[in-house]
């Protein structure tokens, strides 16, 4: 009479004619004699069977047990462990192979240490013969023993990926079958379906211990792994998974009712399960076809939410967020109450979108949130800032490591809502949205320009905005037309709200004002950075050179700090060769008293922009009485029924130099546009702020912010898109082009003594920035 076996290896197989007979060779070398072999055939349509006939009549420790039909590698393993007669039991599928040693050694660690389960060292052979690459490397053993709670946390560590392969283990025979009583007896696993007995066993198992040495042979590529996605119908078998580590949530409940730490159990498998969904997610992204991967993807936003998908994304696989921003689904804002605001920018400095940021802190801070401003780029002032405001720069300067300092910030500020400034100016937004989506945080991306500055500009931002707009809660934009042009391109998540008052602004509602008409004489002032890309700084000199030509007496000052593209001392040398420096003349920044006191003895405003958003400087000027004279931006919200403003066609610097010089000595003329410039200013400090940004960060603005588009609306952004196609400022290609890789080495290199440089002079940060654009180092 043969002796009992000690070990039982099980093989599940089904149609693995070409490869089982090295399985069961493997099998029946082991230097362990007492084992027993059992073979479950899965219905298998080829060979398999004939094989095994034939080694059973060889060695009676060959078993070979039959399923009628296909039910799966998980009922396959779960007959044979019911069959199973040995106490301890091993793996091993019909396409790998076991060391000889591999029962003998694993036995010998179980029955030394009392064990329930004994890890061991895994060789994977990989489709072209190599062995020892990562994967392998990541299936090794990482724990000498373990007991207890811990051989739960060990083995499946929360926020880590869940590896589940039973064969890079040897079981005692009773844990797996009460485990296997913790499932449905009919459940059929087609994906991913030895991970879900393996948690429940590490969760009954009291006593773990591992060796080092590499018992099992496991050959990637040769089941189901590693193939691509050519269809939907291997997309559906890839996110089967889910649908596997779904099936235990039962098991898992009624486990929980006697562990002994159900707190702990309960918290693993959700980190397992979203493990899963994420690997899921990543393996569709990587070997999907391009033209089934909207179809797989969408097909997995069927199999579980759309939050589970970006949380696990986000959380295990965060590279794939690049690919999943342009396939996710809207989930507009969080449910629960709204506390905790982050406003996003690259870096903050003085005016611009940094002014916006500081008013917007201060109107929440006021309306009872909390805020952080976070900027992704170092070398920022945030002295602007209300003292409440928490500010903080990102360190890192990879994307992949900015994301989870960005996840980190966001748990640890306990954020509910990022307003982020920066999705007109950057590419990786979407991934920034996601990755705060998954901490719990919904994002609204604000729009600080006409929707055709990427046009104007020559990249593909624009697009970007349009395909990603699903990871934003709210798209907020400066005017009804940019509402209308989303809102037909099917982002219906769009509403516009003005810019906030600045200092300026505010300051001049207690200011009387009453200005004189000029007689013979016309003092101008135009203020800003001297940006010439939006600005066109430079066609104030060409108004100049209109009113010479008109013998109109005048003064033109042009206030503001040197920028990229443009220098006061560029400017005035400009001016003197077209002979109006004396008339045009630029005198660099002003602030405060000194700014106001240049803009008090102007008589007009004088704007050239281009491309606007939201242009505060033609509210300061009206707010000092001055009457503006501008090249037209009909969409902008503050020219909308503005009778203080006289607006020309574009470029036209001939009429808007005609139209200040009628207006020198007309004094009614004067008066009542001054009069109408005071009215203007006020209907632009009129608005609840404080109002307003609750109802954008808890998702409540009124509905005349989200007006639908009329026909009017279709027709002017489309004669305003066909003028900014025909009047691009750089070349139409991704502004990523045209950056110069020897100039980004250059910069990158002096970053840090820069930083540290601005950080004692901040006054040199237009000379820095200026140096950024000379090396082109974008």
């Amino acid at each position: 009479m043969s002796p009992a076996p000690l070990v039982s290896i099980v093989m599940p197989v089904f149609d693995d004619e070409t490869t089982i007979t090295s399985a069961l060779e493997s099998a029946l070398r082991q230097t362990l004699a007492d084992i027993e072999i059992i073979c479950v055939d899965d219905a298998s349509t080829d060979g398999t069977t004939a094989v095994i006939e034939r080694f059973r009549a060889r060695d009676p420790r060959v078993r070979l047990l039959r399923h009628e039909r296909n039910l799966t590698a998980f009922q396959a393993r779960r007959t044979g462990i019911l069959a199973a007669s040995a106490q301890y039991v091993l793996f091993l599928d019909g396409d790998d192979e076991l060391h000889p040693d591999a029962a003998q050694k694993a036995l010998a660690a179980a029955q030394a240490a009392g064990a329930d389960l004994v890890g061991f060292g895994v060789t994977v052979v990989e489709k072209d013969g190599r062995t020892g690459g990562a994967y392998e490397r990541r299936l090794q053993p990482k724990h000498d023993a373990l007991e207890g709670t811990a051989v739960l946390q060990g083995l499946f560590p929360i926020d880590k990926p869940a590896q589940g392969q039973l064969w890079r283990y040897l079981f005692r025979a009773t844990v797996l079958r009460e485990a296997c009583e913790l499932l449905p007896d009919h459940l059929a696993l087609p994906r991913v379906n030895d991970l879900p007995l393996l948690f429940l066993v590490v969760g009954l198992a009291t006593k773990y211990v591992s060796i080092s040495d590499k018992l099992y042979r496991y050959h990637f590529g040769r089941g189901g792994s590693g193939h691509r996605v050519d269809s939907v119908e291997r997309a559906v078998f890839y996110t089967s998974a889910i649908e596997s580590i779904d099936s235990i949530r039962d098991g898992i409940v009624t486990l929980a009712k006697t562990h002994t730490d159900a707190a702990v159990l309960l918290d693993t498998y959700a980190s397992a399960r979203l493990s899963i969904v994420g690997y899921v997610c990543s393996q569709l992204i990587e070997h999907s076809d391009s033209a089934v991967l909207d179809a797989s993807l969408a097909h997995l936003h069927t199999v579980t939410s759309a939050h589970d998908i970006v949380h696990a994304a986000a959380r295990f696989y965060p590279a794939t967020l690049s690919t999943l921003k342009f396939h996710t689904h809207w989930q507009g804002y969080g449910a629960g109450p709204v506390r905790s605001i982050l406003l996003a920018t690259s870096t903050l400095r003085t005016g611009g979108v940094s002014a916006v940021i500081a008013s917007q802190a201060r109107y929440l801070l006021d309306a009872g949130y909390r805020v952080t401003v976070v900027a992704r780029n170092q070398g920022s002032d945030p002295t602007t800032l209300p003292e409440r405001a928490e500010f903080v720069e990102l360190a890192k300067r990879a994307l992949l490591e900015q994301l989870e300092e960005w996840a980190e910030i966001c748990r640890t500020h306990e954020v509910d809502v990022v307003i982020d400034h920066q999705i007109l100016y950057t590419n990786s937004w979407p991934e920034f949205a996601l990755m705060a989506r998954a901490e719990g945080a919904s994002t609204v991306g604000w729009i600080h320009n006409f929707i055709a500055r990427p046009i104007y500009d020559g990249n593909r931002r624009l697009s970007l905005i349009e395909r990603c707009s699903n990871t934003l809660a709210q798209l907020i934009v400066l005017s009804p037309l940019d509402v209308a042009y989303f809102k037909l391109r099917g982002v219906s998540h769009t509403a516009h709200v003005p810019n906030p008052p600045s200092p300026l602004l505010i300051e001049s509602s207690t200011h009387a004002v009453k200005k004189s008409p000029p007689t013979d004489r016309i003092e101008l002032v135009w203020w800003g950075r001297l940006e010439q890309r939006t600005k066109q700084v430079s066609e104030l000199i060409e108004v100049g050179v209109e009113l010479r030509r008109l013998s109109v007496r005048f003064h033109l000052t042009v206030i503001g700090p040197d920028w990229d593209d443009l220098t006061a001392k560029k400017f005035n040398s400009r001016a003197r060769r077209r002979h109006v420096g004396d008339q045009v003349v630029a005198i660099g920044p002003r602030r405060g008293a000194q700014l106001v006191e240049a803009i008090d003895v102007a008589d007009a405003f004088v704007s050239t922009s281009i491309i606007e958003g939201y242009q505060l400087t033609i509210a300061e000027a009206q707010a000092r009485g001055l009457p503006v004279f501008m090249y037209e931006l009909p969409w902008l919200t503050l020219v909308k029924d503005n009778e203080g403003i006289v607006a020309v066609e574009q470029g036209n610097a001939r009429r808007m130099a005609r139209e200040i010089a009628d207006l020198i000595g007309d004094a009614q003329r004067y008066e009542r546009l001054s009069i109408n410039s005071l009215a203007a200013a006020q209907r632009a400090r009129s608005y609840d702020f404080a109002q307003l940004y609750r109802g954008v960060v808890t998702g409540t603005l009124p509905p005349e912010f989200s007006p639908e588009p009329t026909e009017a609306d279709a027709r002017e952004l489309l004669g305003l898109l066909v003028f900014f196609a025909e009047h691009p400022h750089g070349k139409s290609r991704d502004i990523n082009q045209l950056s110069s890789p020897l100039g980004a080495r250059i910069w990158q290199s002096a970053a840090p003594i820069g930083r540290s440089a601005l950080r004692l002079l901040p006054g040199l940060r237009p000379l820095a920035h200026r140096a950024k654009g000379w090396l082109r180092a974008h």
